[in-house]
This record gives structure tokens, sequence and C-alpha cells, in this order.
């Protein structure tokens, strides 16, 4: 049976597409934006996160279990993980071991079936606009799965929506947007070397998928931007995605300011988190912002001021 990887399944999503909806966090990204929120996410493959706060030092049940003895003691006996060893694992048997659920797991394999179980069940509760929005990590990445899921939606009449980067090859986003009423794509930057900086990959596959989805009108197209300070944030890069748009037929875009909602997860992954000191973004700068689409007739939802 066709399984799909995912790291995450929240309900009761109001800023993710029309209504109340549930979200379904798909593994695995092609791109690795130095700001993502959900790092944990990135791979397609489970990833071993440790919740300092919750454990109990000294207790070593994860150090015992563990055979590839990539944990030793640390200071004041909490434990220490190689995390070149841990990124390999593929068992987990630390996870397993621990009483208190310091270490966790994300990721999981999920049948089309059972994520169907978890969509119906949630259904009654989304009222007349909601749905289910597909999103992650980069949903695209598993294709097969996305596309089962999404005739399974369709089959009881659940509307459907997609976050995507676009970073996919060409016709693979058509092939997924004939069974989605919503989608989002974000654009990181308009100039290809700074988003190559940013994300790891150039923009120009992403810009040609969003032009041929364009074109094609099936469904309501939201353009997204996660605003950056120091990196995309500029008026000439916002202008540039505004021209873009027109130049596309493209008339709505939802600019999302920064958060540091992501950072605990950067520990639990033992990775720095470089964004400690960022500053979202004030309400007077991100109005001003709006006011840069407005002369292109485009509309600009900012952060959760999302009308769907």
């Amino acid at each position: 049976m066709e399984k799909g990887l995912i790291f995450d399944i929240q309900g009761y999503s109001v800023h993710d597409g029309p209504g109340c909806r549930t979200l379904v966090f798909l593994s695995g990204c092609p791109l690795d934006c130095f700001w993502c929120s959900n790092p944990e996410g990135k791979r397609l493959k489970r990833q071993m996160m440790f919740r300092r706060t919750k454990c109990v030092p000294k207790n070593y049940h994860c150090r015992k279990a563990c055979p590839h003895t990539a944990i030793q003691a640390g200071d004041n006996g909490v434990p220490v993980f190689d995390r070149a060893i841990c990124d390999k694992c593929e068992t987990f048997e630390c996870a397993e071991a621990c009483m208190k659920e310091a270490v966790k797991i994300a990721g999981r394999e999920i049948s089309v079936d059972e994520l169907m179980r978890v969509l119906r069940r949630d259904q009654s509760y989304w009222g007349e606009d909601g749905g289910v929005t597909f999103t992650g990590g980069e949903p695209l990445l598993q294709k097969e799965f996305l596309i089962n899921a999404l005739k399974k939606c369709r089959e009881n009449y659940m509307h459907t929506a997609l976050e995507t980067c676009a970073c996919v090859p060409p016709g693979t986003l058509l092939e997924v947007q004939k069974l989605t009423d919503f989608m989002f794509i974000d654009i990181k930057h308009m100039d290809t070397a700074k988003h190559k900086e940013g994300t790891g990959a150039g923009n120009e596959l992403i810009l040609k998928n969003i032009a041929a989805a364009a074109a094609k009108r099936e469904g309501r197209l939201v353009i997204r931007v996660p605003l950056i300070p120091g990196f995309n944030d500029s008026e000439e890069n916002l202008e540039a995605t505004a021209v873009f748009m027109k130049k596309n037929g493209l008339d709505e875009i939802n600019i999302l300011s920064f958060h540091r909602m992501g950072a605990s997860k950067y520990e639990q992954m033992g990775k720095a988190y470089k964004f400690a000191a960022l500053e979202p973004p004030l309400a007077e700068a991100m109005a001003r912002i709006a006011r840069i689409f407005e002369p292109f007739g485009i509309k600009c939802h900012i952060d959760s001021q999302t009308p769907f």
C-alpha cells in the first residue's frame, strides 16, 4: 500500500486556506532555507529530537539502548548525542527506551487510508468553507502519495489546499494542480543568486512553474513571501515580485512576517539557531510593504489577515 512520510498533523488551523482546516505536514524539501521554522521536515527521513526539559538526568535509558554508542554522559548527567551518528540511524532504540519522551522521533509512515480516517474524523469540524491543507516540508516530493490522497479527498467532497515552494520537475505542479482547489506558492526572492544564497537553489524552475500554474487557471492561486529582514524585504525585490505577478495575471499575495516560533526545534535537533536576536518587522513596516503592491492591482494580505 502506498505510504507517505509525515512529521505532523494539526487540526483547527485558520490561516492556511479557507475556513477551519486540518494541516498535513509531509517530510522532505528540495530547498534548505536558513530561516525554516520546520527543520525536522527538511529531510525525507525520520529525525531524532531531544527535549532537554523533559529529560531526567543520569537515568541513561537512552544511552543503554543505543546500539551505536552515539550517546555520552554530559554536564549534570544530561546525555549528549553524536548527531553525525544519530542522523544516519533508522531504528531509534533511544526513543523507545526513553521513559519521559525527552527523545522523540519526528516523522512516521502513514497510508492514504489511515490519513483519510483522520481527515474524515476532522471533517465535521471544518464547517462549510474548511478542508485539508497539504504542507511540509515540500509535499510535491512525495507526489504519488499526495496524488492518491488528493483523489480520496475529492471522493469525500473535501476542499483541498497545497502549500509549495514549486521547486519540482516541470509538470509535477500542474499534475497536482488539477486535484487542488487552492494553492499557496512561495517566492523567496526574485534574484536567482540571492535565492540560492538563502535557500540552496536558484529560482528559475520555481518561477517557470508558477507561470505555468498561473496560465492554467485551475483553482485559486495565492503567492506567499516569507519576509526575512535583510534578505528579501527590500523595496526593489518586492517590486520585482509585483511585476512578475502582474505579468502572469496573479493578483493575490500573502506576506508572512519573520517569526522565531521554530527556534526550539533547532535546539532539539542539536543545531544552532541564527536568529535569536532578529526582531520581527513592525506593523508599520508591514503596512508600507503592502502599499508596494497597490499600484499593480494586487491584493496584499499581511500575516493572518487573510479573508480567503
